[in-house]
């Protein structure tokens, strides 16, 4: 949407900028980066891009792709891959930039993107075909291409970088069915050669000394200083809210190990020296380190910054309903007496299962959620709903006007980002203490501490869903019994019929939009 598309734009030019005019102020001010003539330069335009390697690693081993702050700190890693492509075209010509050269470098550049898309379009899908009967030779063939398309860049006529036409190389393959399965192979390959990475960049850098530590560490602060201006400001002015802003500036507080790529070809050029190298190995050695911790605790961190803010600030948390418009839902709210906390498949397949055969109970409901894309589909339906952090007391305090009777956490501890179903139970009971509380758990020993906590009913998935098998087998069992005694053959289908009719009359379309 405009917030992805924004931020990506405009992020790298802010972040660059900022970087960059500080660093040279600081050189003015003598504080050298390095002998080269660009060092300042060097320094902040590289420190503007996140690692992808790092981020996308961290977010799939959380299983947080999938969230708002993933797909949206997904799609600024994207944009930022573009600006790198620019960044790696202008370069060559840096010391003498003439317009000539730059838009021969960048018609080089569309010339290798239309050979790749054509490869990919005429040529390689018959390959694949042919190859298709072995993954272990489709990812062969891929690998291969890729190699083929880094030769074809580094020819003396085209003049690329082979690391430009490994990036155009992995765009063109993600247009092919087969890339999910490309993803799945090359994982384990990528994995090792990021190891490989990691001691390499290692072995370059230098006995530590405290001036180059002491440089690193501060071009590592500025550069985290300057995402929350170049991506917090920015998704936050685009309406994308203080949660989905800060969470997806802290997974890209880091810097990306392309910067090491153009630091590198910058030696080659004669356009910095070794120390300025040094300075940005050891800032990207900071930053990686850290982003570890950073991502596996974002939504805490959120927790604790937001907390903050309200202290500070001295106000209560701000929730808002039809983005800052809860005055025209919260005369409604007063006969509203369940509330949901995060909304999620369970949920939309209630709301279903209500539309279908008890409508009326939709205007009981109250949605309360950070994801603001369902809103209309669930206003559609006769569900009021508003915008904000269901783990902070103040939002839920001001999120429903009237009593409340039953709240309902749908949404299991490993699915909930910077919360679990307990502390959402504890902060239920604080805020509506004669409400009955419904929380979701994993195991039995959860749902055995989320009732000790006073739990008024645990829901456990597995458990429903043993009990539904339970049911069916046991119909299998009384119609097979009936029909052996008549002397009828029977068929384990028939003991389903009655249940698959039964949830087709459900029109689970409005779950399916609601999840969209």
């Amino acid at each position: 949407g405009k917030v992805v598309i924004g931020t990506g734009l405009l992020q790298f030019p802010l972040c660059a900028a900022i970087l960059t005019g500080s660093f040279m102020l600081l050189e003015v001010a003598g504080l050298s980066w390095g002998t080269g003539p660009y060092a300042a330069l060097y320094i902040g335009i590289p420190c503007g891009l996140s690692s992808t390697m790092v981020v996308v690693k961290m977010l799939s081993e959380q299983a947080d792709m999938d969230t708002a702050p993933g797909r949206l700190t997904v799609g600024i890693l994207i944009f930022q891959d573009i600006w790198a492509i620019l960044v790696l075209a202008v370069q060559p010509d840096l010391a003498s930039p003439q317009a000539s050269g730059i838009l021969t470098t960048f018609a080089m550049i569309v010339g290798l993107m239309l050979v790749a898309l054509a490869y990919a379009k005429f040529v390689m899908p018959a390959v694949f075909v042919f190859a298709s009967s072995s993954i272990e030779l489709m990812l062969i063939v891929a690998l291969a291409w890729c190699f083929f398309m880094c030769c074809l860049a580094t020819l003396p006529f085209v003049g690329l970088s082979m690391e430009l036409a490994a990036l155009i190389s992995g765009v063109a393959l993600a247009t092919f069915p087969y890339s999910t399965e490309f993803i799945g192979k090359v994982k384990y390959i990528r994995d090792f050669f990021i190891t490989l990475f990691f001691m390499g960049l290692g072995m370059q850098i230098p006995t530590p000394s405290l001036g180059a530590i002491m440089k690193a560490v501060l071009v590592a602060i500025f550069a985290m200083a300057a995402r929350w201006i170049g991506i917090f400001s920015v998704v936050w002015m685009l309406g994308g809210g203080s949660r989905l802003a800060a969470v997806s500036t802290i997974n890209l507080s880091q810097i990306s190990e392309f910067a090491l790529v153009i630091c590198s070809l910058g030696m080659s050029y004669g356009h910095i020296d070794e120390e300025t190298l040094t300075i940005l190995i050891w800032t990207f050695s900071i930053l990686a380190v850290a982003s570890s911790y950073l991502i596996g605790s974002n939504y805490a961190i959120y927790g604790m910054l937001s907390n903050i803010r309200r202290r500070i600030v001295g106000t209560k948390a701000q929730v808002i309903g039809d983005r800052l418009g809860m005055d025209d839902e919260g005369d409604d709210h007063v006969d509203r007496n369940i509330v949901i906390l995060g909304f999620h498949k369970i949920a939309a397949m209630l709301i279903a299962h209500f539309e279908h055969h008890n409508p009326h109970l939709l205007a009981k409901l109250h949605v309360i959620d950070f994801h603001e894309s369902i809103m209309p589909e669930l206003r559609k339906r006769g569900v009021t709903c508003a915008y904000g952090d269901i783990s902070s007391p103040d939002v839920l305090e001001h999120a429903h006007h009237g009593e409340v009777r039953l709240v309902i956490s749908s949404i299991s501890d490993s699915q909930l980002r910077g919360v679990t179903n307990l502390r959402l139970l504890q902060i239920s009971k604080q805020v509506w203490p004669q409400a009955d509380v419904i929380v979701s758990a994993d195991t039995p020993k959860q749902a055995h501490l989320l009732y000790d906590h006073g739990a008024d009913y645990v829901l456990r998935t597995a458990k429903l869903c043993a009990e539904r098998l339970h049911e069916l087998i046991a119909d299998h069992s009384v119609h097979a019994t009936h029909h052996h005694h008549i002397g009828e053959e029977v068929r384990l289908n028939n003991a389903f019929i009655a249940h698959k009719e039964k949830e087709r009359e459900q029109d689970y379309h409005t779950a399916t939009n609601l999840l969209v």
